[in-house]
């Protein structure tokens, strides 16, 4: 299984190897802390510490993006490693973005798993977006549909956010999720400082609270 990032990761190199000077690589890293991790409504790690770094570059006339993120909980709690790669194009005079890739998705008390994923999202107001993810070594699906908007308060950025989904956790059991963020930023230079309270929901548990901040440096 550790095959399959190390080919994903091998791909994001020959990709940034391949662009042209006149389309710079676009990067971004950043770290938080968040009070609990839930992927999907179901809660992977009690508090953790995050990390984050992704690329985006354009080649011959689309984007070409990839990202690694990892939550390592501060206690005896599960950590995870996500690695996605993929590319993007802007449709119907940039009014539909389409974006196709990989996912992988790797746990430390589980074997890796990797799904291909393709999403829509329309440039309009609530910035709606839906994804289909396939997992490739057995027939399970999600779907997942999200809605987001940011307010500009002048001292700084308030967005708000609400995702629902349906994912398949075995062959013949699916179950349905559900959440919603806020999220406060400020941006300083290349800096933004961000800080964020949610809640997730599924059928089968009561809802949670989660909150967390942290940083993103874009260059």
């Amino acid at each position: 299984m550790k095959t399959k990032i190390t080919i994903a990761a091998l791909l994001s190199v020959l990709f940034i190897n391949a662009a042209p000077a006149e389309n710079p690589v676009k990067g971004n890293v950043g770290a938080g802390y968040v009070s609990d991790y839930h992927r999907r409504g179901a809660q992977l790690s009690n508090e953790a510490i995050q990390a984050q770094v992704g690329f985006n570059v354009g080649v011959g006339g689309v984007d070409v993006f990839g990202d690694f993120h990892t939550n390592q909980a501060t206690e005896g709690s599960v950590d995870t490693n996500e690695f996605t790669i993929g590319f993007g194009t802007d449709l119907f005079e940039d009014k539909v973005n389409a974006f196709a890739g990989i996912y992988n998705t790797d746990l430390s008390n589980a074997d890796n798993d990797l799904e291909a994923f393709v999403t829509l999202s329309v440039d309009t107001m609530l910035s709606p977006s839906v994804t289909l993810y396939r997992d490739t070594d057995d027939d399970l699906y999600t779907f997942e549909g999200t809605l987001s908007h940011t307010f500009e308060l002048g001292f700084a950025d308030l967005e708000l956010a609400g995702i629902l989904g349906n994912t398949d956790s075995t062959a013949s059991v699916d179950y349905t999720y559900s959440g919603g963020k806020v999220t406060l930023s400020k941006t300083i230079n290349n800096v933004n400082l961000y800080t964020n309270v949610g809640i997730t929901d599924t059928e089968n548990r009561d809802n949670s609270t989660v909150w967390g901040v942290g940083l993103n440096v874009k260059f």
